[in-house]
């Protein structure tokens, strides 16, 4: 009996050690968003700035860097133009918003503006990741978010000669 209960207690022992090596309740993620999703440009005149902004904001328990580009594709996906691209280190909760400005200077008809955010992994390993831990299969390493812009082209003059 004696022996049952010290195996019983050295099985307890190690089964409370390994939960001291499970992190709990950790999800890093990072947010990418808008700031006033209202006013990004819908329609769009050339030659004339535009402006918006978004904000990265950094919940991944670690300090991260994140490159961002912004790119502009046509109706059918296909790559039409890069209005900027940069990078963001931030610490664990911290966010940044950039703001940007763009002007289109070529007949586009209809445009999705997208932003797209790629995680730096690189910079530090936090103490869960040091645990028990493996990654998600569904961890996403690029974010993107967008919007659709069409240009407003003013009313044409066409001039004919009809003389008789």
């Amino acid at each position: 009996m004696k022996t049952v209960v010290i195996g019983g207690v050295a099985i307890l022992a190690v089964f409370l050690l390994v939960l001291l090596f499970i992190p709990l309740g950790i999800e890093p993620l990072t947010e990418v968003y808008f700031e006033n999703h209202t006013t990004l440009p819908a329609y769009l005149f050339l030659d004339k700035p535009y402006n918006f902004s978004f904000t990265i904001h950094n919940l991944e328990y670690q300090e991260m860097r994140y490159y961002y580009t912004i790119d502009a594709f046509d109706e059918n996906g296909t790559f039409v133009k890069n209005l900027d691209k940069g990078a963001i280190p931030l610490h664990n909760n911290e966010s940044r918003t950039t703001h940007e400005s763009f002007v289109m200077d070529k007949h586009f008809g209809r445009e999705d503006i997208v932003v797209n955010v790629t995680k730096d992994l690189s910079l530090e390993t936090p103490t869960f990741k040091k645990k028990l831990w493996w990654p998600d299969p569904n961890y996403p390493m690029n974010i993107d978010i967008h919007f659709w812009a069409e240009e407003i082209t003013g009313p044409t003059i066409t001039i004919t000669n009809n003389t008789a």
